[in-house]
């Protein structure tokens, strides 16, 4: 009996930290597109919004909503177009833009 209980408190556990695992990604970021680009900073707002800063012209200005998933982001366009999607990967987030498969990234 001990054994049994000792696996559901562990199996407890660890399904209570895979939320733990996934925090918030509201708040400030800076955006990469390829791998040689100066970064430019872009924000996610708790309601999904995203607002970019002037120097954020790197072919993502059309960004204007984001979505948690449960691997990552996605980012969409004004008009509700997906614009990329993005796996988490430890603190920030990769992938590839849809229109022409350029590396993104957002790191803090």
């Amino acid at each position: 009996m001990n054994k049994i209980s000792s696996l559901i408190l562990g199996a407890g556990l660890a399904l209570s930290t895979i939320g733990i695992a996934h925090a918030d990604p509201s708040g400030t970021w800076k955006l990469s597109v390829g791998y040689n680009d100066d970064p430019c900073t872009l924000t996610l707002a708790d309601a999904g919004n995203v607002s970019s800063a002037a120097n954020c012209d790197l072919g993502l200005s059309s960004v204007g909503h984001w979505k948690a998933t449960r691997s990552g982001l996605e980012l969409y366009a004004a008009n509700g177009d997906l614009v990329a999607m993005l796996k988490q990967n430890g603190n920030s987030y990769t992938g590839t833009r849809l229109t022409d498969g350029r590396h993104i990234a957002l790191d803090r």
